[in-house]
C-alpha cells in the first residue's frame, strides 16, 4: 500500500512538472503595447515617435511622423533593419553589455543583433546617451529569421532589464 502511494505521488509530481514546462514554452504572447514620445525633427517641425515596449522603461522605435500622424514601420522577416532602443532608469541599470535574446514562436532562442554583417548576442560596453526624453538610447541593427511573434528579452550586464513582444511580418 505504501509503495503504491509513493508511486502515485511521484507520478502526480512528474505530471505537474511536465505540465508547467509545456505552459512556459507554449504560453500565448500578446504583442506589447505602443506609446508615443514627442520629438522635434531636424527642420524644427514637431512630431512624435511611436515605440513598442513598456512606457517609462524600454521602447523600441517602430514609427514616426507629425503629431497625430505617425506612420508605423513594419518589421520584416529576413530583412536587416536599423532600430533605435530607448531606456529610462538608473544609469547603472541601462549601460554596459547590451544583450537581446530573441525567442520565436516555437520557443527557439536566436541572436538578433547584427554587428559587422553577422548576428551577435550582445553589443559590449554601451554607455549612457540621453535622447528624446529617454535616459539613454542605443542604435542597433537586427534581423529576425522567421515571421510571427517574437519575444525579446533585454539584458544589461547579464541582468534581465525588460521584455517585449513584437510581430515580425513576411517579406
Amino acid at each position: 500500500m505504501r509503495n503504491k502511494l509513493i508511486m502515485w505521488i511521484s507520478l502526480l509530481f512528474l505530471m505537474t512538472l511536465v505540465g508547467c514546462n509545456n505552459v512556459d514554452k507554449n504560453e500565448t504572447q500578446d504583442v506589447s503595447s505602443t506609446f508615443s514620445i514627442p520629438v522635434a525633427f531636424g527642420d524644427g517641425a514637431k512630431g512624435e515617435y511611436l515605440l513598442i515596449g513598456e512606457e517609462g522603461k524600454v521602447g523600441l522605435l517602430i514609427g514616426s511622423g507629425k503629431t497625430g500622424k505617425v506612420v508605423e514601420e513594419k518589421i520584416i522577416a529576413n530583412k536587416e533593419g536599423k532600430y533605435m532602443w530607448h531606456f529610462w532608469g538608473d544609469p547603472k541599470t541601462i549601460s554596459g553589455d547590451f544583450k537581446i535574446v530573441g525567442t520565436d514562436e516555437k520557443g527557439k532562442e536566436h541572436p538578433v543583433l547584427v554587428s559587422e554583417s553577422k548576428t551577435v548576442w550582445q553589443y559590449p560596453d554601451t554607455s549612457i546617451s540621453p535622447k528624446d526624453g529617454a535616459d539613454s538610447h542605443i542604435p542597433s541593427n537586427m534581423v529576425f529569421p522567421t515571421s510571427g511573434l517574437w519575444k525579446l528579452e533585454i539584458y544589461f550586464n547579464e541582468k534581465l532589464f525588460g521584455k517585449l513582444v513584437i510581430n515580425v511580418e513576411e517579406s
